[in-house]
């Protein structure tokens, strides 16, 4: 008679990096061992690791001639940043002063010029979870909280709180992304 046993992995930081550095390094040699995009893309799609737009462009790509392995490679590439910004955003709830920038602000109706758009990191949480993110798009939503904070709050000593989180954020950022792009 087999016994099963259950293992349970704590997953510690030191633990997450590594296995983040080990998929980075290991993407390569991944999508060349995908021949074909079936079951693959489907596993992807099904278990929310892509949307059903990449799934169907990946397809697309393949049914146009695009190497799978390069098709797959790509798709690689979207979990990866994705995973970045999740990670970026997760520091950013941590900071000891990110429930303020949490929830939808309670004086948007203050909001006025030269406030364009208002922003908080459950928007952003939100839009990060449907997926419809872009680094760029992520990062420009980011630092809006902060420029709309630092702009609401410039005459009190209040706005010094956006000015720490944000110094925190640029500096995982830099941390996290290797290209950094200019302001």
């Amino acid at each position: 008679m087999a016994v099963s046993v259950s293992r349970r992995i704590t997953m510690t930081r030191p633990l997450e990096e590594a296995l983040f550095q080990h998929f980075i390094h290991q993407k390569l040699e991944i999508a060349y061992a995908i021949n074909k995009p079936f079951p693959f893309f489907e596993g992807l799609r099904d278990n929310n690791f892509i949307t059903d737009t990449l799934y169907r462009e990946s397809l697309e790509a393949c049914r146009n001639l695009v190497p799978v392995s390069r098709v797959v490679y790509n798709i690689l590439t979207k979990p990866e940043e994705q995973l970045k910004c999740e990670f970026l955003l997760l520091k950013a709830y941590c900071h000891p002063q990110s429930s303020f920038f949490a929830e939808t602000p309670r004086n948007i109706q203050d909001y006025g010029e030269p406030f364009k758009e208002a922003m908080w990191l459950d928007l952003v949480k939100e839009r990060l979870t449907e997926r419809v993110y872009t680094v760029a798009w992520f990062l420009r939503d980011m630092r809006l909280i902060f420029r709309n904070h630092q702009m609401f709050y410039k005459a009190s000593d209040f706005g010094q709180i956006g000015l720490d989180l944000e110094a925190e954020f640029e500096k995982d950022l830099k941390k996290m992304f290797t290209v950094h792009e200019a302001r």
